[in-house]
């Protein structure tokens, strides 16, 4: 919602939001985009503000005040994907052309992938408009409004509104289609691993016979679904197998290096700031995209070695008294692991201190209690925080951390969960030692930890 708003402000238009809480990187760039933000939801900032159109977001359900407002009052109201798609997607160049929507999707990897994918259209002078969910350092943004014919778009499978609960990304018109992975995710909305694959089936059928859709050769559920009948070509990637492929690799604290193949060919050395496995394959279906577009090999590593990443995404914000302190947004299982897998490459000898927030619909919910704890094995220590507001859900539906650290200490891992800020800041300070990585695991701001972290060590 952040970078829609960015995108229609470049456009021309005057706009303004509500949420019910705001912390950066959005935040400040909202305010340095001038952007008028009201908190919390009164169904006065819609009255005041008389906009000729109100943009809901999915986490806006009936109830809600402004919307109740909206509703009663006749206003004229649109999902996000459809203002994209309407708006930005649709917007014609002098050739009186809609933009070609390059659509990364995937329930891991999709920021990155889109971030990197946007920086390499840039760096070969493609000038992409970019769609992001998240603040990109190249681009010192989330978003970028531009005039060429393609516009890359992070492509979410959360539902679109409380009008229209199909998946964001049916609406994007994808001419080229990234597929990373597929897991049950969004178990809010969806009922079954099923259910997450036919959206991403109907996505894929989306692209056209002109186009490309491109998959992870090594994620099972993402091969298995483009090897049914698809009306577009299909190309894959896969660290160790696919079109596009990796060997050689090697990890440092600087970051990672590897030769690119292709059937069988060498293409060239790539050299990224970016570190783990999952990233490489990141990588890897960013290239297939650029090389589709025929953007030369010395622009595609050009621009991978100058990417600086995404915010929160193993973004290191301070090292005090020998303590490095990452902050990420990882909070699924899986992303979990992988993170801490990554971070484990860059300081294979340190001990790995994470702190972990359950913070998104599906991560709050008991049902992942068991990856969960596989997944905080990958570190050394675990700390586990409140769920975020439950208090409307089943109590035997929601995620318990006094279960998750009590069966991890049962294996002889340190675990401990709190409820109290205050107090889960107290250990922390007692805890950790000098040398310790510190990484922090929350899809939301959970609530400053960052900042205090910095401060209390």
């Amino acid at each position: 919602m952040a970078s829609l708003a960015g995108l229609l402000k470049k456009m021309g238009h005057d706009v303004a939001g509500s949420d019910k809480e705001i912390y950066p990187p959005m935040s400040d760039m909202l305010n340095d985009l001038k952007i008028k933000i009201y908190s919390p939801y009164n169904a006065f900032h819609v009255k005041q503000y008389k906009p000729d159109i109100v943009v809901i977001g999915n986490a806006i359900g009936r109830g809600n005040a402004e919307l109740e407002y909206v509703l009663s009052n006749g206003q004229t109201y649109r999902s996000f994907p459809e203002v994209l798609r309407e708006e930005i997607i649709g917007m014609s160049d002098k050739r009186n052309v809609a933009k070609k929507a390059i659509v990364i999707t995937g329930t891991h990897g999709k920021t990155t992938t889109t971030a990197l994918t946007a920086w390499i259209l840039e760096h070969a002078g493609l000038n992409p408009t970019v769609f992001v969910g998240g603040f990109t350092g190249n681009f010192n943004s989330s978003f970028k409004l531009n005039k060429g014919k393609y516009i890359v778009i992070e492509g979410d499978e959360y539902d679109t509104s409380f009008f229209d609960k199909g998946p964001k990304f049916w609406h994007y018109r994808p001419f080229i289609g990234l597929v990373n992975n597929i897991e049950l995710d969004h178990v809010d909305i969806y009922k079954d691993l099923d259910a997450v694959k036919f959206s991403f089936s109907r996505f894929m059928n989306l692209i056209p016979n002109n186009g490309l859709l491109i998959v992870n050769r090594e994620d099972k559920n993402t091969y298995d679904l483009s090897m049914e009948k698809r009306k577009s070509p299909v190309s894959t990637f896969g660290i160790n197998g696919g079109d596009y492929y990796a060997k050689k690799i090697n990890f440092s604290e600087k970051g990672t290096t590897f030769k690119l193949f292709n059937k069988g060919h060498f293409i060239t050395d790539i050299e990224t700031k970016l570190i783990g496995y999952h990233n490489i394959s990141n990588i890897l279906g960013a290239i297939v995209i650029a090389k589709f577009l025929k953007i030369p090999e010395n622009k595609i590593s050009g621009a991978i070695k100058s990417f600086n990443g995404v915010k929160r995404r193993c973004e290191i914000i301070g090292d005090k008294n020998g303590k490095i302190v990452i902050n990420d947004y990882a909070h699924h299982p899986t992303a979990v692991a992988k993170t801490l897998d990554s971070i484990r490459l860059m300081f294979p000898v340190k001990r790995l201190f994470v702190v972990f927030e359950p913070g998104s619909a599906s991560s709050k919910r008991k049902i992942f209690e068991n990856e969960y704890i596989k997944a905080f094995r990958h570190a050394d220590l675990a700390y586990i925080y409140r769920p975020f507001h439950v208090e409307q859900m089943n109590k035997r539906q929601v995620f318990s951390g006094t279960n998750v650290s009590r069966k991890l200490k049962k294996s002889g891992f340190v675990a401990k969960n709190f409820d109290s800020m205050d107090k889960m800041l107290f250990h922390m300070k007692h805890d950790s030692k000098s040398g310790d990585v510190i990484i922090i695991m929350s899809c939301r701001g959970f609530d400053g930890l960052p900042k205090k972290i910095l401060e209390i060590l």
